[in-house]
């Protein structure tokens, strides 16, 4: 999947809105355990040093706020902060306060079944099988780590298991999950 969004920002300029979202929404999933519909919910904040952070409520089990900060890799093809920088220019400025779903054309946020078709034809154009689902991509993030040996503590702040050290789950620093995302697209 990486690899397709590789090719297909190759001429960024030539994206329209729903691809630019889609590359956006495909990169945040591939880089991250965030589920689609924490994404739908999420709220974008431009920090410093072309620093990104996801502001996204969960109300499953504990009730909290989770904070999910990428940096830049690099890799800027396939790197989370250029697609979020190359979606934020294309919205107005009126609309940065929104969620990062907002349809600048529509002037609505988009549904989650919108967002779900979005990721599944990046999904198929990518040559990924059609049965393997945005949680199996998730999951193979997981095994990547793994396979690039991350340490435990680096394996629970990535996987937010429910399972997990409840304290990880809530406090979910990323600090430790920059050395990951440094290796995980070296796939070249």
């Amino acid at each position: 999947m990486l690899k397709y969004i590789q090719g297909k920002v190759q001429n960024i300029q030539k994206l329209n809105e729903q691809e630019h979202l889609r590359c956006t929404i495909s990169s945040i999933i591939a880089f991250s355990t965030l589920r689609l519909v924490e994404i739908h919910i999420a709220s974008v904040v431009q920090l410093e040093n072309n620093v990104q952070q996801l502001n996204i409520s969960i109300w499953n089990g504990n009730n909290c706020n989770l904070t999910a900060t990428f940096r830049h890799i690099f890799n800027p093809k396939v790197c989370p902060t250029a697609r979020f920088q190359s979606w934020l220019t294309l919205r107005k400025k009126d609309d940065l306060d929104q969620c990062l779903c907002w349809r600048v054309k529509n002037i609505k946020v988009l549904s989650y079944e919108y967002l779900s078709k979005a990721v599944y034809q990046v999904i198929c154009a990518a040559g990924v099988q059609k049965e393997n689902s945005i949680p199996t991509i998730r999951k193979s993030w997981i095994t990547k780590c793994i396979d690039l040996e991350a340490t435990i503590q680096e394996f629970n702040k990535e996987s937010r298991h429910k399972d997990g050290p409840n304290t990880v789950a809530v406090n979910y620093d990323m600090n430790l999950k920059d050395t990951i995302r440094e290796r995980v697209p070296n796939f070249e």
